[in-house]
């Protein structure tokens, strides 16, 4: 009977320590996976800074895009206008020469 006893007891104690490995790799096991959950939560808030940033210039870029075509628009008109002008001050050259 006591050789049963003593027989048990070395076996739940090589159970518990069993245990106590097993809970230990996987204690290890989630500190490793928290470390990789940060890493990703790192790099997602950088990614998403970076798409906040690249919004943003984009927003002043396209804002600079259109007063650029406005200014372009307006000195298209200005040339149009030049152009009319230079034409006819050379029809009216072209006439003064050819009266006699």
């Amino acid at each position: 009977m006591l050789k049963k006893v003593l027989l048990l007891s070395v076996l739940l104690s090589m159970t518990s320590l069993a245990q106590a490995k097993d809970v230990s790799a996987k204690q290890v096991g989630v500190e490793y996976a928290r470390g990789n959950l940060e890493k990703a939560e790192a790099e997602h808030k950088d990614n998403l800074q970076r798409v906040s940033d690249s919004e943003k210039r984009l927003a002043e870029a396209q804002k600079r895009l259109e007063e650029d075509r406005q200014k372009a628009a307006a000195s298209q008109k200005n040339l149009d206008e030049a152009k009319a002008k230079y034409t006819r001050a050379q029809e009216l050259l072209d006439q003064a020469w050819k009266q006699p």
